[in-house]
């Protein structure tokens, strides 16, 4: 495992460095995960009310796709909460207010229209809606009344990960396919079978953010998800840790955490500039031409060249992800430049694009860092399958054809005859093997 690889922390305004620099310091966060959870919780505070147009038909939102991997007590759950802390303390007050709406709403439904006279009530009033930003533990169903009721958007936090996973297809058999859906934020329709309501969202937005351990990753994004798009569109991070984090006796200053609040209310203050019919019609950032082209040169001379040296479908669609992450990336840097008082917000500019050129990069890296692990799984569970369904000689392009509708991808196979059935099969040729 490559342990030089490290979140590129210069791509943040410096104050907000300056709060992962002291968290790391004061109370030994892994700066990776606390970098990370950060950026997330940021691109979520955002939501709808900003999007970036890098082309006539390219028009993308902050969404975030977020896990953090790492063994047991190695630190993950510390980094997250306080990341996602000054959004749950503004869900706490806007809970106090629905509350007491809806108290008022239960106590106007059991009058008659006589008695909501005498008591200086309105004549109609319309059930108060549940305002939030963070959805914990949530079904399909749950969260979109959540993006209905909240156009800006929604993030799903779930300490563990695997937890919202398992959710899929309990209620119904397409819950995966609404979280490739959402990903790209395209409009889709919802009828929610419990009362036949039907739910049309124009503009959904939701990121997502967790965690898992090693052990997990062959489970939640290995077989059919490595090949479906459905791992790629999860940016993981996975940072080499051999020790559980230390306790510090120094104190860490108030104002680093205040200061974290601050920003995330600021962001959250700016709002767009209408919003019509549950749609937000958002602040739209162009980008310059010095880092239009900048983005260019890496489309043309980095990822276009991986993808086509790549054999590999999963690392096929990693690159495809990747661009769609990079205008992301661009459009939350310039506006935590822009908060921060270090640039315009009126387009995203050229220090931004290379920015998120790095970043971008970094989880790349972190992706070929954690395939080996996520696949170590899936061959345990499944080479024997292969085998038995090879024929006693059989060629490469066989064996990945075969691997492929047992949900296994390309560089696994190759991997598995390079690496892992020495036992079971002999090279007889360039591309032929036999099996003993």
């Amino acid at each position: 495992m490559d342990n030089s690889i490290i979140f590129p922390l210069s791509v943040f305004p410096m104050p907000i460095r300056n709060i992962v620099d002291s968290l790391h310091k004061y109370e030994n966060y892994q700066m990776d995960f606390t970098a990370s959870a950060f950026l997330t919780v940021f691109a979520a505070t955002m939501g709808n009310t900003w999007s970036a147009r890098f082309m006539t038909g390219w028009v993308s939102r902050p969404i975030i796709y977020m896990v953090l991997v790492g063994p047991p007590s190695c630190g993950k759950t510390p980094p997250l909460r306080q990341a996602i802390s000054p959004l749950l303390k503004l869900d706490e007050s806007y809970d106090r207010v629905y509350a007491k709406g809806i108290r008022q709403y239960r106590k106007w439904e059991r009058l008659t229209a006589r008695q909501r006279k005498q008591q200086s009530m309105p004549e109609e009033m319309e059930m108060p809606q549940r305002k939030c930003h963070v959805v914990v533990n949530s079904t399909i169903e749950a969260l979109i009344s959540a993006m209905r009721d909240n156009p800006r958007g929604v993030l799903i936090y779930n300490d563990e990960i695997d937890s919202l996973f398992s959710n899929f297809n309990r209620y119904n058999g397409s819950d995966e396919s609404y979280f490739l859906s959402l990903f790209s934020g395209t409009p889709f329709k919802y009828t929610r079978k419990s009362n036949n309501e039907y739910i049309f969202l124009s503009q959904p937005y939701c990121s997502i953010i967790g965690s898992t351990q090693p052990g997990m990753l062959s489970t939640l994004f290995g077989g059919k998800r490595s090949l479906n798009g459905f791992s790629s569109r999860f940016l993981k991070v996975y940072p080499h840790i051999s020790a559980m984090p230390f306790w510090n006796e120094t104190s860490m200053p108030e104002d680093v955490l205040e200061e974290w609040e601050h920003i995330i209310r600021k962001v959250d203050g700016i709002k767009p500039p209408t919003v019509q019919e549950g749609k937000i019609n958002s602040i739209e950032l162009s980008f310059s031409s010095a880092a239009k082209h900048r983005l260019i040169s890496w489309k043309n001379g980095v990822n276009s060249r991986i993808y086509s040296d790549s054999e590999s479908e999963t690392e096929k669609a990693l690159c495809g992800k990747l661009e769609t992450y990079l205008i992301r990336f661009c459009l939350i840097i310039q506006v935590m430049r822009g908060i921060c008082g270090e640039a315009g917000m009126d387009e995203i500019d050229e220090e931004s694009a290379q920015r998120a050129i790095w970043l971008t990069e970094y989880f790349r890296a972190m992706e070929s860092r954690i395939t080996p692990e996520m696949e170590t799984g899936v061959l345990d569970l499944r080479h024997t399958e292969l085998l038995s369904l090879l024929s006693q000689s059989f060629t490469t392009s066989e064996a990945v054809a075969t691997g492929k509708k047992l949900g296994l991808s390309e560089s696994t196979v190759k991997r598995f005859l390079r690496e892992g059935a020495r036992e079971f099969i002999r090279k007889e040729a360039h591309g032929r093997y036999c099996k003993f």
